[in-house]
């Protein structure tokens, strides 16, 4: 089976790039030919199909753009037809039998759409996040979350400046919206099926008008057996991802604030870090190092050293790796009670979104457990791991769903 997989990037970056890559690294090993369909970039992987990608776009560097390079950016969001042509050049060369598609938005966009489903190639569509529904793909900004900026026809994204302090910006990503979904129905029309990681954004979707017969549930895969090491009990509390608003890093110092005597570690880079920082020294957070990015084997060993995982979420997380392998480390996992985590963790491991002091209880209690009852507590979720999220099981629904009829 010949199966092309579309994603904005085409290098370990983030969450949804990782899981496109780990998924078509095991359609390769079950014997099936992956093709990438992606935007140019000097950290791509090499493949010879990148004659193909699309032109690279950086959407956060537009403030000191001209007016005609926006106004050629606004129409490549729009309708990018450089994806269109090159599909087609593409579609010219090999004979796809699959279109997986994940994160298209803006970059790539779905001019490629009618293309390929011209062409009888058959389309789905893992949704990472929630920009189906919203032009904020998260619905967080100015402090909450804001569910009003997917109703009607996403006007009130404009009115609350939704996407940045840009109003130019949120008007451009309505106009995107209302073209694609209300006027050309570009994914409800194209788009076979929709595969959702968690129940929590299959119900999301069928809540705001989309059909329930369009999406399927299909956990993320996680390689557990690149994380089966011996458990070694770690001796700080570590937050590693993005350090922005929504991942809400400053309850984690509260809660810090409130647990002095016990170590935390802040891995990430992200536009909240220099105000962590400040916030950090004024309060005297002694406790709290902030260590930057890491990536491969430094950070591996980072979170080995963790005796506890916290993801202090105050968006709506769809189903977050983050807490998936912190789960394969055997490590105890502490995650907000906000979208799919509850689905990842029991209710002894959440705590109500935004609650630093409840939080605090939480790590205090879990950081001074017996070494015993946590080293219990991880061979638990790793169990659940193997059960819930083997890739072996992933690729057999991901099969099954390619070979249904359409």
């Amino acid at each position: 089976m010949k199966v092309l997989q579309v994603h904005k990037f085409y290098y370990q970056k983030d969450g949804a790039t990782n899981a496109m890559l780990f998924l078509s690294s095991l359609l390769e090993q079950a014997g099936h030919t992956v093709i990438p369909f992606s935007m140019k970039g000097k950290r791509n992987r090499e493949t010879p199909y990148d004659k193909y990608f699309v032109d690279e776009m950086e959407l956060r560097q537009t403030g000191d753009a001209s007016f005609f390079q926006k106004i050629s950016l606004a129409k490549r969001i729009l309708y990018n037809g450089q994806a269109k042509r090159n599909i087609k050049r593409l579609l010219a060369q090999e004979d796809i039998d699959v279109a997986h598609l994940h994160n298209i938005y803006h970059h790539i966009g779905p001019s490629i759409l009618p293309v390929l489903k011209k062409k009888g190639v058959k389309i789905v569509m893992t949704l990472h996040d929630l920009k189906l529904l919203s032009p904020n793909y998260l619905m967080y900004h100015h402090g909450k979350i804001h569910e009003e900026d997917a109703k009607g026809w996403y006007l009130s994204c404009i009115k609350n400046k939704c996407v940045s302090e840009r109003r130019g910006e949120s008007t451009l990503l309505t106009m995107e919206m209302i073209f694609h979904h209300k006027i050309m129905k570009y994914y409800e029309r194209y788009v076979d099926t929709f595969i959702a990681p968690s129940e929590f954004l299959l119900k999301k979707c069928i809540e705001y008008g989309w059909p329930a017969e369009k999406f399927v549930h299909i956990p993320h895969p996680i390689d557990i057996t690149s994380q089966a090491k011996e458990y070694r009990d770690g001796d700080s509390v570590v937050y590693a991802g993005r350090i922005s608003e929504e991942k809400g890093i400053s309850v984690l110092l509260d809660s810090a604030a409130r647990t002095s005597s016990i170590p935390y570690r802040i891995i990430g880079e992200g536009p909240l870090l220099p105000a962590l920082r400040l916030k950090a020294k004024r309060e005297g957070l002694e406790n709290v190092t902030f260590e930057g990015f890491q990536e491969g084997r430094m950070l591996e060993e980072s979170l080995e050293r963790a005796r506890i995982l916290v993801l202090p979420s105050v968006c709506y997380e769809n189903a977050p790796l983050s807490i998936l392998e912190g789960k394969c480390l055997g490590k105890v996992v502490l995650g907000s009670d906000t979208g799919g985590v509850k689905e990842l963790l029991s209710s002894e491991f959440l705590f109500k979104r935004g609650d630093a002091e409840e939080l605090a209880k939480k790590i205090n209690l879990w950081y001074n457990a017996s070494s015993t009852e946590r080293k219990k507590v991880g061979n638990q979720m790793r169990e659940e791991v193997k059960r819930r999220n083997s890739p072996d099981l992933h690729l057999k629904k991901i099969l099954k769903l390619y070979r249904a009829k359409k």
